[in-house]
């Protein structure tokens, strides 16, 4: 009988938590790192949340970070503890997202198009103009839908509108789509104390009816010509002329904007971005900013539920 690879978790967040859950079989999962003092001490999943510090007491043989800093978290290990970069590792995107591939389930996948284009609605009308980002503008202008292996809706909202977003959050989910096994779940992300994503999470009472999925609406701020992704605290950017203007296109029932210039965008973001790719790591972004030391910023993240 083979033994189960005994490892550590970097990152108490919602991607750890759900890499404990599809993965608490196939490991031994010893304790989960944070660099936030204010989560040590807690559980999650059953498992003890611990100061960095502690990792040394444990007898593991890798450490997975369950966190979009990787690069920061990986200078962490390696100068701090001396952990050798073999046994650092960075989990596939899907093992870290709520559901395997939720948008190749066919139910799922209408509701996730309808959400996607209320909410375009929803906030054009009050002057907020959501442009989706990343993969959702990705499968949008290359395959003409969301992605079937995608797991998520991603919306960039410009800095000076997000304040005004939060504002209409009692609106935005009586607009919702809904049925008999849904549930949303808002909630506000900050880094710092500064709102930067609200994610509106879809739950589900029947996972044979309806897959889970999240939206995030993330702030992006534009600053000597780069266009920021705040939540990311500085891993991600673009030129800022992709998200100074944007194109409307129709989707479905409705219409969606994409980023302007978006082959231009995509390439940057992606490179090939023609090549499909299933499985994908944070690390195969090319937009990424490659972070050689701790980012402090990415210490301090808290959330609120909208109720």
């Amino acid at each position: 009988m083979n033994k189960k690879e005994k490892i550590i978790l970097f990152g108490a967040s919602r991607g750890g938590e759900n890499f404990i859950k599809h993965n608490k079989t196939q490991y031994d999962i010893l304790a989960i790192a944070d660099n936030d003092e204010k989560r040590w001490g807690s559980l999650l999943e059953g498992l003890k949340v611990i100061n960095p510090k502690d990792i040394l007491k444990y007898d593991f043989d890798n450490i997975y970070i369950t966190s979009q800093w990787v690069d920061s978290i990986t200078y962490q290990l390696a100068d701090d503890f001396k952990i050798p970069l073999e046994n650092i590792k960075i989990p596939k995107k899907s093992s870290l997202k709520e559901s395997f591939k939720p948008f190749e389930h066919v139910e799922t996948l209408k509701f996730a198009r309808e959400s996607l284009c209320k909410i375009t609605q929803f906030l054009s009308n009050h002057n907020i103009i959501a442009i989706v980002d990343s993969g959702t503008a990705l499968g949008i202008f290359r395959d003409k839908d969301l992605i079937k292996w995608d797991d998520d809706i991603d919306f960039a909202i410009d800095s000076k509108d997000f304040e005004k977003l939060i504002s209409l959050v009692d609106g935005l989910r009586t607009i919702l789509p809904k049925n008999e096994y849904s549930k949303w779940k808002l909630e506000v992300i900050s880094l710092s104390n500064d709102d930067v994503c609200l994610s509106l999470e879809l739950q589900s009472s029947d996972l044979n009816m309806l897959k889970e999925f999240e939206i995030s609406l993330q702030k992006r701020t534009i600053k000597d010509g780069l266009s920021h992704l705040d939540s990311s605290a500085g891993i991600f950017y673009a030129p800022a002329l992709y998200f100074e203007k944007y194109e409307r296109v129709e989707f479905f029932d409705g219409f969606v904007y994409l980023p302007y210039k978006v082959d231009d965008f995509l390439t940057f973001m992606y490179g090939n971005y023609k090549e499909p790719k299933k499985d994908t790591s944070i690390e195969n972004y090319d937009n990424r900013v490659v972070q050689k030391k701790r980012n402090i910023k990415s210490f301090d993240v808290s959330k609120r539920v909208i109720l």
